[in-house]
């Protein structure tokens, strides 16, 4: 695991690109590599986990025309590699790394589909004088690029780009509009202006002796629901299959020359990839969880401890029972690089960090979610039609008045507009926002609003919605799923994950998101996954032997963090000085009236405010970090 860095411009800037290098210290405290000549640069920090002493980077083919940077792991380099020489390619290290440089330097972009991993990684190819930089199918690794008409620049980090003091830094309104709407970037965006993301499943290739480059799609998922051959998936055959792939995709991911742990939460994405880590371990498995006992008890340390039992894992639980939330919170912001809402990554950079005192790597169960239908929006969506039949003084009456009189309904409103929005793409957006459009025209003042008229945060989401494989034949709730998948899952959690661990030099892997587990997940119709209220149940099918029956019943419950009572208690001081104070109104974004209107509401009680103050707390301190250049 590492973090890189490239430059393709008329003039290489040595000095600049060391240090721009050194922002990815974090990423990869092993080791540093670079190797540059006048018009490239290609640099990396080096995170060893396979082939410690022989997987320095960059690494050369044998007549030094070709070489890599490379962030990632491939879990099929094995298999790989005995092809490769027998086609006449010799290796000098055990690395991955050099699998993935003979790949290219055998079949080219194409090498990209032989692949199974997690990677973000750059070749110099001087034989044909390009640049090929290329991102896994998932985007389990980010990949962002600057772009002006007379250099790119490419890195595993924005910091990293934006240490070139040439490079501007400058907000992006779109981006900001995107963060208000959804609290993370919405790719290919970013809040910065001319920097972007290079989408999952993409490559990025460079003319010849140019800074001129385009993108290329090269994966996306499969969406018949039936196997390859033609047969129909019966639920018994997917949940076997499911249980076959995700055993291999976690013995895959136990391959390393550094120990290796898990996060465990006790649910049941979580416990399945323990379970199946048991298999194919050959020491101890050790596993890490962790709770928080200040602004009220939120914590699965009891479900997580019972499933270590019964699996007889090492485990290791963190009690989270003081914190320094500002410079927890200062620090998070600035490993982001961009204002990033969701609050989780809290608890999972605490326990990544706790977990490094241990391990190099950890297995987690991200992506289970998006893939088997674990979502509660998407069984309530399914009532939409039903609900749309309603008669009119029960939707756009009695709802309301229940919602606003009963305090266990207030969302019970929110929920009835959204059920009312009739185009599911819209239906879809509308579930995640969190300034709706109405809140976002109140909150900014009328030129930056005018500055954005006519834009629409959730432009992506018609059409990925429609566009599953370019086919209509994929069902509602998949096709929701698949939305996710290309979205909220990479935008936020994977960036989430990825950003959290790698503050600690943590390496995470994520064995539901094997393309060949994602693939098969987009061939099972959603009713083998979601019947009524019921989630997951194909997923509850395939673990059925591997777990009891007390995780397989277990309600869904994700890192719940207590930001409403640290807004009202040890986060309320230095909240209002940073969000009503008279640097941020001299900014110009936003009307303070409305600032001062959510403050005073949730403080008293009167309104559920805290996670959009949570929203504007962070993009004040990312402002403050990354655009005044005030000290983290």
């Amino acid at each position: 695991m590492c973090g890189i860095l490239g430059y393709v411009t008329a003039e290489v800037p040595t000095d600049v690109c060391r240090a721009a290098l050194a922002r990815l210290d974090h990423r990869g405290p092993d080791e540093e590599g670079f190797w540059q000549d006048r018009t490239v640069f290609l640099g990396m920090r080096r995170l060893s986990i396979i082939d410690l002493a022989g997987g320095q980077q960059p690494i050369w083919n044998e007549d030094r025309t070709i070489c890599i940077v490379y962030n990632g792991e491939l879990y099929n380099f094995l298999d790989l590699r005995p092809e490769l020489e027998a086609r006449g390619h010799r290796f000098r290290t055990r690395s991955d790394t050099e699998v993935v440089l003979h790949a290219y330097e055998q079949w080219g972009p194409d090498c990209l589909h032989r692949f199974n991993g997690m990677f973000a990684f750059a070749i110099w190819d001087g034989r044909r004088r390009v640049v090929f930089v290329a991102r896994d199918r998932m985007g389990e690794k980010p990949l962002y690029y600057y772009r002006d008409g007379t250099r790119l620049i490419f890195a595993s980090e924005i910091k990293s780009i934006l240490a070139d003091p040439t490079v501007p830094r400058q907000l992006n309104l779109r981006g900001l509009a995107n963060f208000l709407a959804y609290a993370h970037a919405v790719a290919p965006e970013t809040i910065y202006k001319d920097v972007f993301k290079l989408l999952p499943g993409h490559y990025l290739i460079t003319e010849p002796g140019s800074v001129r480059f385009r993108t290329v799609e090269y994966w996306d998922v499969g969406a018949e629901p039936q196997y390859s051959g033609g047969a129909a998936l019966t639920e018994e055959d997917a949940g076997e299959r499911i249980l076959s792939l995700l055993d291999d995709a976690v013995r895959r991911r136990l391959i390393a020359d550094v120990p290796v742990g898990a996060f465990l939460s006790g649910g049941i994405d979580s416990s399945g990839i323990v379970a199946l880590m048991k298999r194919h371990a050959t020491g101890t498995v050790k596993t890490f969880s962790l709770g928080f006992n200040i602004g009220g008890k939120y914590s699965e340390l009891a479900d997580a401890r019972r499933v270590a039992e019964q699996l007889g894992t090492e485990h290791h639980e963190l009690h989270v029972d003081q914190l320094d939330l500002v410079q927890t919170l200062r620090t998070l912001v600035y490993h982001y690089d961009e204002p990033f809402g969701d609050p989780a990554s809290i608890p999972v950079y605490l326990l990544s960090r706790f977990a490094r005192e241990q391990v190099k790597v950890v297995l987690t169960g991200d992506g289970g979610d998006e893939l088997f239908g674990g979502y509660v929006r998407y069984a309530v969506d399914q009532i939409a039609p039903f609900y749309a039949r309603l008669p009119g003084i029960l939707t756009r009456a009695v709802v309301p008045a229940l919602s606003d009189r009963v305090r266990g309904l207030r969302n019970l409103s929110r929920m009835g507009q959204i059920l009312s929005i009739p185009d599911a793409a819209d239906r879809y957006a509308a579930w995640l926002v969190h300034f709706t459009p109405e809140l976002r025209t109140e909150l900014l003042q009328p030129e930056v609003s005018a500055a954005v008229a006519g834009y629409d945060p959730g432009w992506p989401y018609p059409g990925y919605y429609w566009g599953l494989n370019g086919t209509t034949s994929a069902d509602h709730l998949n096709r929701l799923m698949y939305v996710d998948l290309k979205t909220l899952l990479v935008d936020a959690y994977l960036e989430k994950t990825d950003k959290a661990t790698m503050a600690c030099s943590l390496e995470a892997r994520l064995p539901f998101l094997d393309h060949r587990l994602v693939e098969l997940a987009f061939q099972i119709p959603s009713r083998f996954k979601i019947r009524g209220r019921s989630t997951k149940l194909i997923l509850k099918r395939a673990h059925n032997r591997l777990l009891p029956s007390s995780v397989l019943r277990k309600p869904k419950q994700g890192f719940a963090v207590p930001t409403g009572p640290w807004l009202r208690g040890d986060l309320k001081s230095f909240a209002f000085e940073v969000l009503l104070d008279a640097r941020t109104r001299r900014r110009g974004y936003f009307n303070m009236a409305t600032v001062e209107r959510l403050w005073g509401e949730h403080v008293n009680g009167r309104g559920v405010w805290g996670g959009h103050l949570w929203l504007l707390l962070n993009f004040e301190l990312w402002h403050r970090i990354y655009l005044d250049g005030d000290a983290v």
